[in-house]
């Protein structure tokens, strides 16, 4: 399977299948390090290909896990702007003249 065919598919998996796909590709990687190892594997590069398909795996599943947090978490954030009221445009502040220079920031100190 070609890297483009193996990203798509795994790009249109949810998370549990991705887990489930993580899993299978580990045991595969086993598999082939014992045939490797007993000398029943001929095509060495497999092995790399395969941990390459299960890198790509495991970032996927890390993207869509993220993008499920910050969904949920931007859910929650409307939800109590909702709640305060404060959905309602605010105004701009006038923020001229509000940073403090070294000789304010002494007399404070003093």
């Amino acid at each position: 399977m070609k890297t483009r065919d193996f990203l798509n598919e795994i790009k249109t998996l949810d998370i549990k299948a991705l887990v489930l796909k993580s899993k299978t590709l580990k045991g595969e990687i086993a598999d082939l390090v014992l045939d490797k190892n007993m000398n029943k594997l001929k095509d060495l590069k497999s092995i790399d290909k395969k941990r390459k398909d299960l890198a790509r795996t495991l970032t996927v599943l890390e993207q869509k896990r993220l993008i499920e947090q910050l969904e949920k978490v931007s859910q929650e954030v409307k939800v109590s702007q909702v709640s305060q009221g404060e959905n309602e445009e605010e105004k701009p502040r006038d923020t001229r003249g509000t940073s403090k220079t070294r000789s304010t920031l002494k007399e404070e100190k003093k």
